[in-house]
């Protein structure tokens, strides 16, 4: 577990110092290379002072942090996961002659929002940035990955390559925490979460993505492959639940150094507000309810205060950025019926999970205290929304169902061998075939840019300065967007799930680009400086009279279409 925190370190301080760096006047290859170097000597000093800390205490290091070599079910799953692993993020982007693809249709709109904040960095914008995809409006959205991408980026990695290798190494560091926290069936429950849809392949006998259309989807390939947050958050957030169980509940794990636990914890914000928010309801339930923990946890978050509210400030805009808290009892059932719900996309999850409650209430305090917090928080999600879409509060409830994955294996381990077995596959084969599905080889993937058009617009926009404000159609691979450039609006459902009022802006932008006789003043009223049309606005806006093309300057044209300056 050394390794794995020290490189966590290492990316949380090259990411901490490139923040830092770039706070007037942006980023550029120098302060990169010196951001990478001071998260390198970081991870190494991180490293030595675990090393000596363990040597100094070996009382500290609990014996089952050496567990036996993993059984054939244990080699199952961590084959699965690199089968995952390799598949998803080898292929997560890539070329095929002039296209750029990702592998997943659930990247299709988040990959290319990540594109934009990372070239957004890359041209020099100052952190923090502005908003490319909502002008005026503060960009409220832990960047930690992106910057961290940017940093290689500006190193001299292709920026695709960069995506590639950061999801490799995420998953290495996602995989041994998994393991550290919950071996083969922590593993297995991280890939093959699910309820009943995977058995309509008994009936269709073809392979594909089940859940894609459920509200509980595949944890992998619906989040673990689309939110980068979590390529830092899961090992992070693992690691420091594995050393918070040793220390506090005897139970297996490393204990990380303190000062390792509290630089993981604060910087988390930056990275996945929703892990942050997580840990830190179950480290204040901790120090009501867990009086040996109290003293620990009131100095680790006394410790983490100022740098963890420094950090949750720039993400949310000084705490008034949008709104994002609501009232959602059901979660996202809607009308469908509560048994087909629930049953449906949780499977005999609940019913296993009530068990080990009413066992933790009757006769373990320790396993009350490791199941009760992370059911209530999610329970409390099925009520409250986090987010303006109800669906992102699986952010949340994924850590409650990783949480819970080991104290339920202790339970199933006492059952008989064929219930186990039974219970097991009921919980597992589902998932495991949406998985399956969603790894299909015959993928090709889904295009979202022409290498070309990217290189050609690149050029054409090189001497406008990166403040520059475009108006153009509202769309998730418009190729501004993809080159880092600012937008008056970008996609609607970006700017919707960020929390905006988007409708009006987004109706201001469609009457300019009809061309409505107040399109001049519509433009001025927006702060626009130039408005670009090519084959995504003539394919979204067939109907425009294109007034601009007679009543502005072009400063660019070619096959990917002009930009005209608004006068």
């Amino acid at each position: 577990m050394i390794p794995a925190a020290a490189i966590l370190h290492a990316i949380s301080a090259a990411t901490l110092l490139g923040l830092l760096l770039g706070l007037r006047s942006g980023l550029d290859p120098l302060r990169a290379l010196l951001a990478l170097g001071g998260g390198l000597l970081t991870g190494l000093a991180s490293a030595w002072t675990q090393q000596r800390a363990d040597a100094s205490n070996p009382a500290q290091t609990n014996l089952a942090t050496h567990p036996a070599t993993p059984g054939f079910w244990g080699w199952a799953a961590i084959a699965l996961f690199s089968c995952f692993a390799l598949r998803s993020f080898l292929w997560l982007a890539f070329s095929d002659a002039d296209t750029l693809h990702v592998l997943s249709p659930n990247n299709l709109g988040d990959l290319s929002l990540h594109l934009s904040f990372i070239r957004q960095l890359v041209n020099g914008d100052p952190l923090w940035p502005q908003n490319p995809i909502f002008s005026g409006a503060p960009l409220t959205y832990p960047l930690g990955m992106d910057l961290f991408n940017s940093l290689l980026v500006l190193a001299g990695m292709d920026v695709v390559r960069s995506l590639v290798w950061t999801g490799l190494a995420a998953c290495a560091l996602t995989g041994v925490a998994l393991w550290k926290w919950g071996r083969s069936f922590t593993l297995a429950g991280f890939l093959c979460n699910g309820g009943l849809a995977g058995l309509l392949f008994l009936s269709t006998g073809t392979l594909e993505d089940f859940q894609s259309d459920t509200a509980w989807k595949s944890i992998p390939l619906a989040l673990f492959v689309t939110q980068r947050g979590l390529l830092f958050a899961l090992p992070a957030g693992l690691l420091l639940l594995s050393s918070w169980r040793a220390r506090w509940f005897h139970g297996p794990g490393t204990r990380l150094h303190p000062f390792s636990e509290t630089a993981l914890y604060c910087v988390l914000p930056l990275f996945h507000l929703h892990t942050f928010l997580f840990l830190s309801l179950l480290l204040a339930s901790w120090a009501l309810f867990h009086k040996p923990a109290r003293r620990p946890i009131l100095l680790l978050l006394a410790a983490a205060f100022l740098p963890a509210t420094a950090l949750t400030c720039a993400v949310t805009h000084c705490f008034h950025g949008p709104s994002m808290i609501g009232w959602k009892p059901g979660w996202m059932q809607e009308d469908e019926p509560f048994l087909s719900f629930w049953i449906g996309n949780f499977g005999i999850l609940p019913f296993l999970i009530a068990g080990l409650l009413i066992a933790a209430a009757r006769r373990d305090r320790t396993l009350a205290l490791l199941t009760v917090p992370p059911t209530a928080l999610f329970l409390l999600c099925c009520f409250v929304r986090f987010a303006p879409w109800e669906w992102d509060n699986t952010k949340l409830m994924l850590w409650s169902y990783l949480m819970l994955l080991p104290p339920l294996w202790q339970m199933l381990a006492q059952w008989h061998t064929a219930l186990r077995a039974t219970a097991v596959t009921a919980l597992f084969f589902s998932g495991f075939l949406s998985l399956l599905g969603g790894l299909d080889r015959t993928h090709t993937g889904h295009p979202i840019a022409l290498h070309s058009t990217l290189d050609a617009v690149s050029d054409a926009l090189r001497d406008l300065p990166q403040s520059t404000l475009f108006i153009g159609a509202p769309t998730y691979n418009h190729p501004l967007l993809l080159l880092g450039r600012r937008m008056t609006m970008g996609y609607e459902g970006h700017v919707w799930s960020h929390g905006h009022d988007w409708l009006p802006r987004k109706q201001l932008v469609e009457r300019i680009l009809l061309g409505a006789p107040s399109w001049r003043d519509d433009a001025r009223q927006l702060g626009a400086h130039h408005l670009f049309w090519g084959p995504l606005e003539t394919e979204a806006f067939p109907n425009s009279t294109r007034p601009w093309q007679a009543e502005a300057r072009c400063i660019a044209s070619g096959a990917w279409g002009a930009v005209y300056e608004l006068p």
